[in-house]
């Protein structure tokens, strides 16, 4: 499968879009994050996150399996000019497996190592997260609690309760999604560029009562194309709000269907009849 490249406002937007593109599941997507957001001033990030992203392969090719057909692509004239090796002494060969042996142990160490590779700790990363978010409001000089929840899997839910927080939120919820990105960023850091558990941000209720408001507008809108017959556009312009739509259409309107048009950051989600 091809790479497919995008950029967003953050990598978790990229990444919705991406999985909008390619129309599978994130467990069976493989993402490469090619360039992070720059941080900026209060939480606020410069540039774009450029992400790309791929269909795992079903079964990737053995290492002998790589070898043998890199071999196979080789010009036949290029295999003809190359001439054949002198005859070697009898010591030759026992001095080339004494030379090759440590190349092969040093290859192997590297492979046990890069599997190895544990995800960071979920109780070290509450506290690595908690500090940072900490830090955040500091700057912006907001009193607020700081609520930190782990789920089965390990991963982190952040909650920021307090008053006067429209700063911190944002326009559409946008510096939520900044703070949000620089703290993934900051758990990275913490270990070291290895696997992180995944972590969500709230502030003030904001997501968690836009999401109500959305899942309603929705069904306002299953009920108006029903009725009408005409597709119906939702001005939803975060990559995050366009899957809810997809998803919320796909669990309670078999009938209708959704798709995405237009470029960022103007992408809309249309809802229409379905074809069949």
């Amino acid at each position: 499968m091809e790479w497919v490249e995008t950029t967003a406002r953050t990598i978790e937007e990229a990444k919705e879009l991406l999985l909008d593109q390619l129309g599978v599941d994130e467990n069976d997507t493989e993402f490469e994050i090619l360039e992070e957001l720059k941080p900026g001033l209060f939480g606020r990030t410069k540039g774009q996150a450029r992400v790309r992203a791929r269909v795992k392969p079903k079964t990737p090719p053995s290492r002998d399996d790589r070898r043998r057909r890199t071999k196979k692509d080789k010009p036949a004239d290029e295999a003809a000019s190359v001439p054949a090796p002198a005859a070697a002494p009898a010591a030759a060969p026992a001095k080339a497996k004494e030379a090759a042996a440590p190349v092969a142990a040093s290859s192997a160490r590297r492979e046990d190592d890069e599997s190895s590779a544990e995800r960071l700790d979920s109780a070290i990363a509450t506290t690595e997260a908690e500090a940072f978010l900490q830090g955040v409001l500091d700057s912006f000089g907001a009193t607020a609690s700081i609520k930190i929840d782990t789920d089965e899997n390990g991963d982190l839910s952040a909650v920021i309760s307090g008053t006067q927080l429209g700063r911190l939120i944002g326009p559409r919820g946008a510096v939520i999604a900044a703070i949000e990105e620089l703290t993934r960023t900051r758990l990275q850091h913490v270990a070291a560029g290895g696997p992180t558990p995944r972590f969500k941000l709230d502030i003030g209720e904001y997501r968690a009562s836009r999401r109500a408001n959305l899942e309603t507008l929705v069904d306002e809108v299953i009920i108006k194309v029903r009725e009408t017959g005409k597709p119906h556009v939702l001005d939803v312009v975060l990559g995050g709000e366009r899957k809810l739509v997809h998803d919320r259409v796909a669990e309670l309107a078999s009938d209708l269907e959704t798709h995405s048009e237009g470029e960022d950051p103007a992408r809309r989600v249309v809802v229409s009849l379905g074809t069949d």
